[in-house]
């Protein structure tokens, strides 16, 4: 009897305990009893290629699962047309605004401005001077990006080779590569860079094509070694002007991926030989999920650095079928994914959400 009465004790105990484990973790009040859903603005100064169109989805995923609206809007590299849509989002009372691509001189009173409005912000590889209370500055390890991309082009070439850089001035994780590179450069005076080129348009990849074929023109097999592209942007238009000019003896070594990418490295007799990056949609869902936390009044850091891998030709074409980014944490260990910032009443969100 007395086995009996404790194993209904024991019973009685583990049932609780399970109860309680399954007891959804409370939403904070600020999201629970906000009137209508949480709205935030995700405003960005490029323009629809593949690594925006998935930075995009992955905020835009992030939210859905957390019952949220998010407003997109791309301004191709216009600054005017950037601080247009950032005030617009103001004056709109968003409860979260999310900037990715924002330039001095006018980033930091942007940013300033809309939290002073009460908005919640998080910015990504966006100019902001100083630290402003409340606000996460996230960006990829530049430094990384650079030595792991143009690291292994110094190495395939034994520290000699005549290279064309794809750059352009303005945006801060271009001047953080930039100087990562000039360090790079210092400690391999074999390499010598003949042309830096590189614009931001409507159309990216058309418009460097054309500026690298005419550089191709200028020197004739043998002179150029290699490309270094420090955006996957101006790496898919030096691709096609090594295509179509017949050049694919010069080598591609670039920063930042997408499914266009991979596709092309993968493509027979491709010079692209590898690419560095973090994955798109990670980045994107990631700056929600700070938005999320900094509107429920969770504490959230001034800075996040997202680690960027290094994704090889030679590792991509020993795949058997095909590969994309969303695929690609099958052979890259950990790609795209982190649970930073993932709150425990995240799940209280999705569940009732799905």
């Amino acid at each position: 009897m007395k086995k009996i009465t404790l194993s209904l004790i024991a019973l009685g105990l583990f049932n609780s305990a399970a109860a309680f484990a399954e007891t959804p973790a409370p939403v904070p009040a600020a999201i629970a009893e906000h009137h209508g859903p949480i709205r935030i603005a995700v405003i960005r100064n490029l323009g629809s290629d593949d690594n925006t169109t998935q930075f995009v989805a992955g905020a835009i995923q992030e939210g859905k699962k957390l019952g949220f609206k998010i407003s997109t809007f791309l301004s191709n590299g216009d600054d005017a047309k950037f601080q247009d849509f950032v005030n617009q989002a103001i004056s709109q009372k968003y409860d979260g605004i999310i900037l990715s691509q924002a330039r001095d001189p006018y980033a930091t009173a942007l940013v300033k401005k809309a939290v002073d409005a009460g908005i919640k912000v998080s910015v990504f590889d966006t100019a902001i001077n100083g630290e402003i209370p409340g606000v996460t500055v996230t960006q990829q390890d530049d430094a990384s990006l650079t030595e792991l991309s143009f690291g292994q082009l110094v190495k395939d070439f034994h520290g000699k080779a005549n290279i064309i850089k794809l750059w352009v001035a303005g945006f801060p994780p271009m001047e953080r590569r930039q100087a990562a590179y000039q360090t790079l450069l210092k400690q391999n005076p074999g390499i010598k860079e003949l042309e830096s080129i590189g614009a931001v348009s409507s159309d990216v990849q058309g418009d460097t094509a054309n500026k690298v074929g005419a550089i191709l023109a200028k020197y004739p097999k043998g002179k150029i070694d290699a490309i270094w592209g420090t955006w996957d942007a101006f790496s898919q238009g030096a691709y096609k002007a090594l295509k179509e000019n017949g050049r694919t003896e010069i080598k591609l070594y670039s920063i930042d991926i997408s499914n266009q990418d991979l596709q092309l490295m993968r493509e027979p007799g491709s010079p692209w030989k590898v690419s560095v990056a973090v994955d798109p949609k990670l980045i994107g869902a990631t700056n929600v999920r700070l938005i999320a936390n900094k509107i429920a009044g969770e504490v959230t850091p001034a800075t996040y650095d997202f680690k960027a891998a290094a994704i090889p030709q030679a590792l991509l074409a020993a795949q058997p079928g095909a590969v994309n980014v969303a695929s690609l944490g099958k052979i890259i260990p950990g790609w795209g994914q982190t649970e930073d910032f993932v709150a425990p009443w995240f799940a209280t969100l999705e569940a009732k959400n799905k």
